[in-house]
């Protein structure tokens, strides 16, 4: 085994020099720094974290303890409690027992305890056995959370409600008019499986339902479910977990002729539909989340051992009938060049196969968009729009209907979404014509790997004073870049520090306005006086031209270019809409295992993203409002979250299956308190062309880039056009009046 002398031998350093680079501490400089990782990588040496962990005294380690094998609920758990553990700097091991038995667990137990594990989450296969303690064998210093199982003894907790899981599997066996069901559950020595059999059964007990019951462990499932013949006569089948389910689906299907029955069952959340089954959901991996932190809060803050009972989620609407509609006529949508887009065709067949109603998708550039919304008409063959937010002042009254003409309850949708999203996605003047639909915000995007190298930032500091972080000001944001472009800084590991997103004007504009909102609160100052030429105003653009030095000449033209741009990997940060952040994760991606995320620099980012409206032209209104509420439910909003979109509803942020895919997503909902989208005062209430205002900064912006004007001359010029242009909005100003 290579160890820090033989590294320090190898490199002509002392050994306390190396004991420094290999744990981040200590006055090294860049060049010694880089020399001792270079020497212990062509070594081979590993580090010793027992002995790393014995040296400090503290051992940041949790563990989780799971049957073998793991089922698919147990591993959603798992993976949610590593995610979250591993965020708060613990490493996250997972025991195995290699039988069902105590004396397996027990084996796993200490086997924790070498490792020095501080706490453990226990599904417990075995608590039922007469004096078994698992908190014995854990040894004093390890904390215990139960998980699921309740032990017959004062301990730490959590799971969900499983008597009423069984209640409300019951309570839909009645619904439907079933008169024979089946039942299977766990051995009811477990105590989540008594519960949910107790529920089922009290339920169900004086009607006329009658229970063909199985209570099986997992090893003996397929027998007793093939012993069990009345399940294949029942007219539907209730299973307490996804397994059971599957091995009733898989016996019924191999040895009984006949159609099987609909099979029911208690279900970890699945995000995409799933046809098999219909399934009561738990959501496991907002359970793995909430038991990694209450550990973490244990440990960190020695608080005592706490309970907790989690809110079933239920039932999901997935397969729900839309309402019904006489014509056959296709719903005609038009949408924004966006991801979003494409994953809406893939939604849309899904729609068509509940409904029967064709759904046509067309996709315009934003140019077409726009033009195509200035010469709608009644003879208008679009029935759902999608506007960008910032085009529903100027575009709602003219092209949209008032939902609440066509459903007077439609508000009521807006309840279940992110806080702020209805104020800027739905409501003009105090009217409602939109729905919200891809909610987004820009973001900071970084390569994580380069702020947190030991070479790099000790480099940062050498040159700057001061420690390599995440850049809190358009400032900060600068000199980070520079540092990061090879053209000034030889040892830069990318060519360049960060994009820039000049495509239209109107996307220059955009790039502009998170400097500006870095500066001041928004476009107009407390009086409501808007003056673009400002001396903040120039600084904001003097601060995006600086970049022309940090970035590619050949700039990104569209947010997918972006995004694109920053997974080659040879750009340090990029400023990007969420929306369109998905591909940073594609299997192209070169920094898929590295993305950094954060609030763009000044923490008042430009609101970006769309809402979806009826066409005030549509003759089949009240169709198209349907497909408009189906797309914003919350299964179907968040299946196009995982599939790379973005949802309006607030349940999505809590799908730790959509979280674990794109984490930036837990700093969206705080992006959307601070994030910027109205540009004039409340009490301007004219209708505001977001795409003439946007295309005169934009065109401020390009001539200041090219070097055409100053960027006084510039922002003079904008001043210009823009009290000519918008003299109507102007005259609403209070310090106008």
């Amino acid at each position: 085994m290579v160890t820090i002398k033989d590294i320090a031998k190898a490199a002509g350093v002392a050994q306390g020099t190396v004991s420094n680079v290999l744990n981040g501490r200590g006055n090294v400089s860049s060049e010694k720094i880089r020399h001792v990782l270079e020497v212990s990588e062509a070594l081979g040496y590993v580090p010793n974290e027992r002995a790393k962990m014995l040296r400090k005294g503290n051992a940041r380690t949790l563990g989780v303890l799971l049957p073998n094998p793991p089922a698919q609920h147990e591993l959603d758990f798992y993976y949610s409690f590593k995610i979250y553990a591993e965020s708060h700097g613990y490493r996250v091991r997972q025991y195995l027992p290699r039988s069902v038995c105590q004396e397996a667990e027990e084996a796993a137990l200490q086997e924790a305890r070498s490792d020095m594990v501080a706490g453990m989450a226990v599904f417990s296969a075995c608590l039922h056995q007469s004096g078994y303690n698992p908190v014995e064998s854990a040894g004093p210093e390890m904390r215990l959370l139960f998980v699921e199982r309740r032990p017959g003894f004062e301990a730490a907790y959590i799971g969900f409600d499983y008597e009423r899981a069984g209640r409300d599997m019951a309570e839909k066996a009645l619904e439907k008019g079933y008169r024979h069901v089946g039942l299977i559950t766990d051995t009811p020595r477990l105590s989540h499986a008594a519960a949910f059999y107790r529920g089922f059964m009290q339920r169900l007990e004086g009607t006329p339902v009658r229970v063909t019951a199985v209570q099986t462990n997992e090893r003996r499932r397929f027998q007793n479910v093939l012993e069990a013949g009345g399940l294949a006569q029942a007219d539907a089948v209730f299973a307490s977990s996804l397994t059971f389910a599957q091995t009733v689906r898989d016996v019924l299907t191999s040895f009984y002729a006949k159609e099987r029955p609909v099979i029911y069952t208690v279900s970890p959340i699945f995000t995409l539909p799933e046809m098999d089954f219909h399934k009561y959901e738990l959501n496991y991996r907002l359970l793995g989340n909430t038991a990694a932190r209450m550990l973490v809060r244990q440990i960190e803050k020695k608080q005592p051992p706490e309970s907790r009972v989690m809110d079933n989620a239920g039932f999901r609407s997935w397969l729900t009938p839309c309402a019904a509609h006489p014509s056959p006529a296709p719903i005609n949508v038009l949408t924004l060049d966006s991801p979003t887009a494409y994953i809406l065709r893939h939604m849309a067949r899904l729609y068509t196969r509940q409904t029967q109603i064709p759904i046509n998708i067309t996709i315009y550039t934003y140019n077409e968009i726009y033009e195509a919304f200035n010469n709608l008409r009644d003879d208008a063959i679009f029935d759902v729009l999608r506007l960008d937010v910032t085009w529903l002042s100027c575009f709602a009254e003219r092209i949209l209907r008032p939902l609440e003409e066509i459903d007077p309850s439609i508000s009521g949708l807006l309840g279940g979404f992110l806080s702020g999203t209805a104020e800027q996605y739905a409501y003009v003047n105090g009217v409602m014509y939109a729905v919200p639909n891809t909610p987004s915000t820009q973001m900071l995007f970084y390569r994580r790997d380069l702020f947190t190298s030991a070479i790099y930032r000790r480099m940062y500091q050498e040159m700057h004073h001061q420690e390599l972080g995440v850049p809190q000001t358009f400032e900060d944001f600068n000199r980070v870049a520079a540092f990061f472009t090879k053209a000034i800084n030889p040892e830069s590991p990318v060519d360049y520090g960060a994009t820039l997103t000049f495509g239209s004007t109107g996307v220059a504009g955009s790039e502009y306005l998170s400097r500006l909102f870095g500066l001041q609160e928004n476009l107009y100052q407390s009086n409501g006086e808007i003056r673009l030429n400002s001396a903040t105003g120039v600084r904001a653009l003097e601060q995006l031209i600086e970049m022309k030095r940090f970035s590619d000449p050949q700039y990104c033209t569209w947010w997918t270019n972006t995004a694109a741009t920053f997974a080659q990997g040879n750009v340090a940060m990029a400023i990007l809409y969420n929306n369109f952040a998905a591909p940073l994760l594609s299997h192209r991606s070169r920094v898929q295992d590295s993305i950094g995320y954060a609030m763009v620099p000044g923490g008042r980012p430009v609101i970006g993203g769309g809402a979806l409206g009826v066409s005030r032209f549509s003759r089949q209104p009240e169709k198209a409002l349907d497909f408009i509420r189906w797309l914003s439910s919350e299964p179907v909003a968040s299946a196009c979250t995982l599939l790379g979109g973005v949802s309006p509803c607030r349940q999505s942020y809590d799908n730790y299956e959509i979280i674990n895919n794109y984490p930036w997503l837990k700093l969206v909902k705080s992006c959307f308190g601070a994030a910027r989208g109205r540009r004039m005062p409340p009490e301007c209430t004219a209708p505001f062309d977001e795409r003439r205002f946007m295309s005169i900064i934009g065109m401020a912006v390009k001539n200041a880039y090219s070097g055409v004007l100053t960027p006084q001359a510039a922002m003079d010029y904008a001043q210009k056009l823009f009290e000519e242009q918008f003299a109507q909005n102007l005259a609403q100003l209070p310090s106008r009046r």
